[in-house]
């Protein structure tokens, strides 16, 4: 290996190192309550060195939600091939994102804050665009099983399969964001417990 592949793969080392570090201190302290410091002292670094990879704790955070985002798509697209028809594809993919929220809530919590986000089509840093595709390409996952099932039958509307799949998207979300924090509230006043909600919710998405 020369001189110049073996400093690339240090550099390479180092970022995630420091996006690892990141990621346990937000995932314990919250976007706004973590620091830089905190950051550099969990990575063994210097600030400075951190700042010479990332501008900003913002920057820094858009690199653990493309990481979020690219495992969140893997776990959909893994779920979507063993179905046989798009209605049955979308329902997968519904239940491997409330898998995802469960199984890996940093970064769900992480994607949660992305999404409150104010766009900005002139921000063309690096990371930031590499983010907003990356959300991009998880709801194309969804986008493909919907279109699939017009095709196979298994889906008839005439709604664009875009516009379905950001409603689809929004409603589950909301619904985990219930479950998240609200769940303790609904079961001590309704005596209505999360597997209830999540199984009324299939129930409405029913075959045509």
């Amino acid at each position: 290996m020369g001189v110049i592949e073996r400093k690339q793969r240090e550099k390479i080392q180092r970022r995630n190192t420091i996006i690892d570090a990141a990621e346990r201190i937000f995932f314990k302290e919250g976007i706004e309550n973590a620091s830089m410091d905190q950051v550099a002292r969990e990575a063994e670094l210097s600030k400075g060195t951190l700042y010479l990879y990332f501008k900003s704790k913002d920057e820094l955070y858009r690199a653990i939600i493309l990481r979020g985002f690219i495992i969140l798509k893997r776990k959909l697209k893994e779920a979507a091939l063993l179905q046989e028809n798009g209605f049955e594809n979308v329902r997968a993919i519904s239940k491997a994102y409330i898998r995802f929220s469960h199984d890996h809530l940093g970064y769900f919590n992480a994607i949660l804050h992305y999404q409150n986000d104010i766009f900005d089509k002139n921000n063309d840093e690096p990371v930031t665009v590499q983010s907003l595709e990356g959300g991009n390409a998880v709801i194309q996952v969804l986008v493909n099983a919907l279109q699939k099932g017009k095709t196979d039958g298994s889906i008839h509307t005439d709604i664009p399969s875009v516009e379905m799949a950001f409603v689809l998207w929004s409603q589950l979300t909301g619904l985990l964001q219930v479950i998240q924090r609200k769940m303790s509230i609904i079961t001590y006043h309704y005596k209505i417990k999360t597997q209830s909600l999540l199984k009324t919710t299939f129930g409405c998405w029913s075959a045509p």
